[in-house]
């Protein structure tokens, strides 16, 4: 039977690695790598547990990646849904995974790993976080509309010197 665990940080800290089996270590980026012990197979990423859609993406135009860089984006999606896929493509049948409570990232992953690869959660996922595992589904789902953003034509305004010269230009006759 194939298995997927999805554990708090220090529930994760706390474990022996288990032969055979993977770990998946998400942590938030200004945190620490979790401290886990000597895994076959390990994966560590970092973001943060947020999530975003395309209204967001809507609202905050061209700005959107500065502002959500700490969040999941497709580069990382594409790796970690990668990595999963090999892993269970490579006949791994046990795959824990971590983030800090345990809940939504992690319940993301084991989401994905229960609806695509036939993995029997530990528990119940009551809390994933929606973007984590819309992106593992479909890593590339907002990357079109992020870009359309990022290379829309953006009119620069003139400085203040400029402004004031061309309203002089105009207010002596010179220019209209």
């Amino acid at each position: 039977m194939k298995k997927v665990t999805f554990i708090s940080q220090s529930e994760a800290e706390r474990l022996e690695p288990v032969a055979g089996a993977a770990m998946i270590s998400i942590t938030d980026p200004d945190k620490s790598p979790a401290a886990l012990g000597q895994w076959e197979q390990l994966y560590r990423d970092s973001f943060y547990d947020g999530g975003y859609s395309e209204n967001t993406i809507h609202t905050m135009k061209a700005a959107f990646r500065m502002n959500y860089a700490s969040y999941i984006d497709s580069s990382q999606a594409e790796k970690l849904s990668t990595f999963l896929d090999g892993l269970v493509g490579s006949g791994i049948d046990q795959i824990f995974v971590h983030c800090y409570y345990g809940e939504s990232r992690s319940g993301a992953v084991a989401l994905y790993l229960q609806n695509k690869h036939g993995f029997t959660p530990n528990k119940p996922i009551t809390k994933p976080n929606r973007t984590v595992y819309e992106l593992l589904c479909n890593p590339t789902k907002f990357e079109s509309l992020i870009q359309s953003y990022e290379t829309q034509h953006i009119e620069e305004e003139l400085p203040l010197h400029l402004k004031i010269w061309d309203l002089l230009l105009v207010a002596v006759g010179l220019r209209r």
